[in-house]
């Protein structure tokens, strides 16, 4: 076990069957970060899992986001992945490849290419994909 204070970056191996109160999937962007802060911030063992392709990713800059107008979106989510193990909180660079409902009311949730994880509860937040027009110029945008 970590010490609640030490940052954890993890790859897939790192985790061996540890058991969370919360893994948040599919969901290290804003959304799932602040999910993840407040999670940890209330002394919840919890475990994001990122496989880090927000949706922003190609934006210069990160707006309409109170406080960090302007901010580089890699940034903002290194700032968080740091907030999130300041509380205690893991995070882990991987995709998870199954979810499943034990019989004890668990989640078993499984990272490509690494050992399963338990949690109590699922937090989903994947975000959204987008599909942009062919109009010329409009992806360099």
């Amino acid at each position: 076990m970590t010490d609640r204070h030490e940052q954890t970056a993890r790859t897939a191996s790192d985790e061996r069957e540890r058991d969370f109160d919360v893994v948040v999937v599919v969901g290290g962007g804003a959304a799932g970060l602040s999910g993840a802060l407040t999670l940890a911030r209330a002394r919840r063992s919890m475990l994001v899992v990122d496989a880090g392709g927000p949706r922003n990713a190609p934006a210069s800059a990160v707006h309409n986001y109170l406080g960090r107008e302007g901010t580089p979106p890699a940034r903002l989510l290194a700032e968080g992945r740091a907030e999130v193990a300041r509380y205690g909180g893991s995070v882990l660079s991987g995709e998870v490849i199954a979810v499943e409902r034990t019989k004890d009311g668990r989640f078993r949730v499984v990272p490509a290419g690494g050992s399963p994880v338990r949690a109590r509860r699922l937090l989903v937040a994947t975000g959204l994909a987008d599909e942009p027009p062919k109009v010329a110029g409009l992806a360099e945008r």
